[in-house]
């Protein structure tokens, strides 16, 4: 049945270069549909969750429910912003372009830096629903790009994309890196993924998926290569500017990674740090929290290894010349199957899984099917409304 469901969409597979496209416009209405419709839900949930508070106080205020929402990394952000890096060892490890911003915006916006991180994520957060979906659109069409947005929006740990974090930021320049890849503009692309790993370390890693496309649209010679090509060697340059920050700051132009090492980062051989949550789970009772932290982090990556899969076989599967899609996912998962941080193995790797767009592009495929639909909003939205609580109450599970 859900095979006929999705062969029923008329425009699914049929190639870009056929299907009417629809203007910015129907993306940015899209967007602001599924923007605003978060917002007030975040709201509403903040708003009711100091009823868990067991004390016998005032209720909280609005501003201390902005301040619940720049916890954990969102705080380190704002302090950068306001004070630099000569904060700590660990401090270089967050990448310069996010607090720039909220540097950029704080002197002209009421309040404190707070504020400025809130409203630079919101702004990021418009526009990766936008250029998202006008990815979505033009592989898949107007539909699936639909569902593609608010499946994002309602992913598990998609609140992060609202709060001071640089989630948003990262999703907008590399989505939007891969859509003007896909598009030919080369050097946009190159411009958008140099911002990109400006933001996150791991943002260099766009290369692979913009060569991959590259290749595709110039036949696979390296002979037919043009001058345009040369917009990938942009991707690296955001690294590489930091990177000169840093030895001039620092005297050391890797500080960056040095400094990775006192949050205790380190790297395993690929699929290793899976392997070492799920025996962390297996290590304490089922309800402790060690042990939903790691099922949490396994878990995600392990249904998001499975969509990726359905990306590639099945129904559901992608044309060929949407590899770029399935390399660039392929990547970001290997990396986060491969990533330990402090005690716990592949800690924030439910919400940096998020950056496997093509594991929503699947999973919007499969919503052609209305039971499937229903179950994907629903599940995603009432796990999202538990871990904002849970984020909210300060707890190391979900950080």
């Amino acid at each position: 049945m859900t095979v006929l469901a999705v062969a029923a969409e008329p425009d699914l597979d049929l190639p870009a270069n056929v299907r009417v496209r629809r203007p910015w416009r129907s993306a940015c209405l899209a967007a602001l549909a599924v923007w605003s419709t978060s917002v007030v839900v975040h709201l509403a949930v903040s708003a009711l969750a100091w009823l868990t508070y067991r004390g016998n106080g005032p209720a909280p205020g609005l501003w201390s429910i902005a301040l619940s929402w720049n916890g954990w990394d969102a705080g380190h952000y704002v302090r950068i912003a306001e004070s630099g890096y000569h904060l700590g060892p660990g401090f270089p490890a967050f990448f310069p372009l996010y607090p720039m911003l909220i540097q950029v915006l704080d002197p002209v916006l009421p309040g404190s830096g707070v504020v400025s991180a809130l409203v630079v994520a919101h702004a990021a957060a418009f526009g990766a629903l936008a250029v998202l979906y006008r990815l979505a659109d033009y592989e898949f069409g107007p539909r699936v790009a639909q569902r593609t947005a608010w499946y994002l929006a309602a992913f598990p740990m998609g609140f992060f994309l609202f709060l001071g974090y640089n989630e948003s930021l990262f999703l907008l320049l590399m989505v939007g890196a891969l859509y003007a890849g896909r598009r030919g503009h080369w050097w946009l692309a190159g411009a958008l993924g140099a911002l990109s790993s400006a933001t996150r370390l791991f943002g260099v890693l766009l290369i692979a998926p913009l060569a991959v496309e590259y290749l595709r649209q110039v036949g696979w010679r390296p002979s037919r290569l043009r001058p345009d090509v040369l917009g990938l060697a942009l991707v690296p340059l955001g690294v590489a500017g930091y990177s000169l920050y840093c030895l001039v700051e620092f005297g050391n132009p890797l500080q960056f990674s040095v400094a990775q090492d006192q949050w205790g980062r380190r790297y395993t051989f690929p699929g290793g740090a899976w392997l070492i949550s799920v025996r962390q789970a297996a290590g304490h009772g089922p309800l402790d929290k060690a042990t939903l932290g790691a099922v949490l982090e396994a878990g995600t990556i392990l249904i998001a290894v499975v969509l990726l899969i359905l990306c590639v076989k099945g129904p559901f599967k992608f044309r060929p010349d949407q590899r770029y899609l399935v390399a660039q996912a392929g990547i970001t998962l290997v990396m986060l199957m491969s990533t330990e941080v402090g005690g716990r193995s592949m800690q924030s790797s439910a919400r940096y899984a998020m950056e496997a767009v093509a594991i929503f592009l699947v999973l919007a495929r499969m919503g052609a099917n209305q039971m499937a639909d229903r179950a994907i909003l629903m599940t995603g939205a009432a796990l999202q409304a538990v871990f904002l609580v849970v984020f909210m109450a300060g707890a190391f599970l979900v950080a």
